[in-house]
Formats: C-alpha cells, sequence, structure tokens
C-alpha cells in the first residue's frame, strides 16, 4: 500500500482551502501488488486498509487497520521482510499503524507547510500466518510541500525503526520522497512521486519505486484517488494499482 497518498491529497487539500473547524474524515482502499522481490517466486499481494483520521487545531491523528491477502508470503505490503516459511496463501488482519502529525508551518499564504509526524505500528497481524513481523515499529518523519503557481512540490525525509523478530537483525533505515501535482480539470489534481529507502536487510535491496496518481474531488464531503507504482529494485514491487475512497463528514 502506498502509505504516502494520502497524505499528499492532505499537502494539496490544506495549501488551497481555508482553515476550518475540527474535522474527522474516514478513508478505504483497495491496493494490489506483484513481484518477486529477487526470491525468484511471485509474490501477490492485497491490501484494503480502513482509515480514521481526526484534526484539530495544528495536530492530526490518524489510525489504519488494514485487511491482508498475500500469496507466497515474503515481502509486507510496504516492502518489509517477512518471517517466511507459511502457507501459498495467507490472509487476515493486517498490522494496525497510528499516526500523530503536528502542523509546525501551515501553509498560509502561499508558503510552506512543514509537518512533524510520529508513527506506531502494532503488530495487530498473526506472526505464525506471515502476515507480520509480530514486532511495534516506529517512525518519524518530516513533510514538506509548497506551491509554485499551479504546481505543488512535496518531500519527505524519514527514520524508522524494526522490530527484531527472533533470529533477526533489521537495519532501521532511512526513507526519502520527492514529487509534485499539478490541476489538470475542475476538482481534479494529478501527480508523481518517486520513493527511496535503505535496504532493511544486508542481503536485501533499497526500494525504488515511481508513483502516478490522479486525485478527484466529487464534491464537499467525497473525493477519490487512483494510483500505479512501477518499482526499480528487487525490494518494489513489479508493478502496483489501487483507489482510495474518502469522506469528510
Amino acid at each position: 500500500m502506498r502509505p504516502m497518498l494520502p497524505l499528499f491529497a492532505s499537502l494539496l487539500a490544506s495549501l488551497t482551502a481555508p482553515a476550518s473547524a475540527d474535522t474527522f474524515s474516514t478513508a478505504i482502499g483497495m491496493d494490489y501488488s506483484s513481484g518477486d522481490y529477487g526470491t525468484g517466486t511471485t509474490s501477490e499481494i492485497w491490501y484494503v486498509p480502513v482509515v480514521g483520521k481526526y484534526e484539530t487545531g495544528p495536530m492530526t491523528y490518524k489510525v489504519t487497520v488494514p485487511w491482508l491477502r498475500i500469496t507466497n508470503p515474503e515481502v509486507g505490503p510496504d516492502g518489509d521482510p517477512l518471517p517466511g516459511g507459511c502457507r501459498d496463501v495467507e490472509s487476515g488482519l493486517g498490522d494496525t499503524v497510528t499516526s500523530a502529525s503536528y502542523a509546525l508551518l501551515d501553509g498560509s499564504e502561499g508558503g510552506v507547510m512543514l509537518d512533524l509526524i510520529g508513527k506506531i505500528k502494532f503488530p495487530t497481524a498473526d506472526e505464525d500466518q506471515c502476515l507480520g513481523t509480530g514486532k511495534t515499529d516506529y517512525t518519524a518523519q518530516v513533510d514538506i510541500a509548497k506551491g509554485f503557481g499551479r504546481v505543488t512540490g512535496f518531500a519527505t525525509l524519514g527514520w524508522k525503526k524494526y522490530g527484531d523478530p527472533s533470529g533477526t537483525d533489521f537495519d532501521d533505515p532511512i526513507f526519502a520522497s520527492l514529487g509534485f501535482a499539478l490541476p489538470v480539470a475542475a476538482r481534479t489534481s494529478a501527480g508523481a512521486s518517486y520513493d527511496w529507502r535503505q535496504k532493511v536487510v544486508s542481503t536485501g535491496s533499497q526500494i525504488q519505486e515511481l508513483t502516478l496518481f490522479l486525485t478527484h474531488k466529487l464534491n464537499q464531503e467525497w473525493k477519490v484517488q487512483l494510483y500505479a507504482v512501477k518499482g526499480f529494485s528487487d525490494a518494489s514491487p513489479d508493478a502496483e494499482g489501487g483507489m482510495v475512497l474518502y469522506h469528510t463528514f
């Protein structure tokens, strides 16, 4: 699942809309990815996240609870290594991710938007089914965005601390992304981003991926986002695509 794409949509909205009262929104997505991840065996992942988000002042709180179906499980939905040794097909509840972000700069009057974000991944997925590592992970990142005329540029820089399952010693990687978005029609924007992450295991590879996305605002409450991903390393899927539907109350 492209964990950054919902944030991109929020960045665009916050740079073009006036400040509002506290808001609660939900989203549901569907993501499909396929690749051999350097193993010689194709792995397919269906990822269906349900997201709740609450925004109050400069703070944003979010919880993501996903359902997973993995064929030949070797790699998780974010390119994370899995324990291995499971059946050909596994499915069930994935790991729950919570986050809190603080808008240090709000992007008002054409300025820079700067968010400080902390995330915790709780091991709600069944480790015995290879749907997760069974350990808690922590992430810290900085997101920045700025409008340049019709184009909005955005970037992320972060670090992830992995919990190590028995018999493993995961590296704690730095990750980054760089992208842009621009309006292409009424209530519709499109863009691209390039994502990179250091390798997690010594025998693994860095993540290198290109994402293309399209976001359309259906009305004041609803918007939809479509995306496609092409991987350029063994740690990335050969191909990936999906959609996310958002509703604001």
